[in-house]
This record gives structure tokens, sequence and C-alpha cells, in this order.
């Protein structure tokens, strides 16, 4: 009989043993379904999104609006464009010179103005007065510089230099 029960406790350890096993396997398994179950839960809440639109519907709207959004910066950045060009050729230099231009009439009542854009272009206004007379003159200034028919007086010349640093 020791023979009958060597094997039968064998068999039971193995059985047992297969039990065991088979149970822990079930703990396993339920849990995974378990831990499942919640990822399943998560994952339907995530793409209902927060308003009931699917994270389709929220990817399809916001990349709608970026899209908007850029076509709106460009329309931006033009505006800018011209903003800045029109700034760079509007008169905003300027300088004045007294001057004068006879000996003994004093009081500086000759004087010239250089107006100019960000670019050094525009003109330069004169006026020479003497004591019976009254003289005035326009000459236009390109890229800071008088035309080749005209000539620039001392003070036209200081003139354009101040309004060229401004």
């Amino acid at each position: 009989m020791s023979g009958f029960s060597a094997a039968f406790t064998t068999d039971f350890l193995i059985s047992f043993a297969v039990v065991a096993v088979i149970l822990i396997m079930l703990g396993l398994i339920f849990n995974l379904y378990s831990e499942l179950s919640n990822i399943k839960t998560r994952y339907k809440r995530m793409m209902s999104g927060a308003e009931g639109s699917s994270i389709e519907q929220m990817l399809a709207t916001h990349t709608r609006d970026v899209n908007e959004a850029v076509n709106e910066y460009r329309k931006l950045e033009n505006r800018l464009n011209t903003l800045e060009e029109l700034v760079r050729s509007s008169l905003a230099r300027v300088a004045v010179i007294h001057f004068d231009a006879f000996e003994k009439t004093g009081q500086g009542l000759s004087w010239c103005v250089a107006i100019l854009d960000r670019n050094n272009n525009g003109v330069i206004f004169s006026s020479i007065c003497g004591q019976e007379t009254e003289r005035s003159y326009v000459k236009p200034i390109e890229d800071g510089r008088v035309s080749e028919k005209y000539k620039l007086t001392r003070e036209e010349e200081q003139a354009l230099k101040k309004a060229m640093i401004l």
C-alpha cells in the first residue's frame, strides 16, 4: 500500500499544483478583463469629446480654425507690408535752416526747408529775402541728391544733410 499511497500523494500534489495554476490564471484573466473594460470606458469617453463630438470632429474643427488663422495672418502681413511701404514713402524728415542771404539785411529772413521720406526722396524749398524782393525755389531730391540740372546752395546742402540724419 505504500506504493499506492505514494502514487496517490504525487498525483494529489500534481493535481493541486494544476488547480492552483488554473486559479492563478483565472485571477489574471479576470484582472486583465477588468483593465480592458476600464480602458474601453476611457477610450469611449475620450472619443466622445467634451461637447458630444468625436476627436475626429474636434480635430477637423481645429484644423479649419488653424487654416483660417493662417489666412488671416497672411492678410495682416500683406497689410503690414503695404503700410510699411506707405510709411517709407511718406514725408518724414524735415530740416529748416535760416540764414542771411545778403549782408546788412540781418534777422535771418532767408530760409530753406528740406522735406524727405525715409528713402531720401523729396524736395528742398528755398526763399531768399532781400530788402525789396523775395525769391522762392523748389528743387527735387532723389536718393539724397539733387538733379544735375540744379545746384544746391551751401544752406540747402546743410538742410539736406540735416534732414537725412533724422
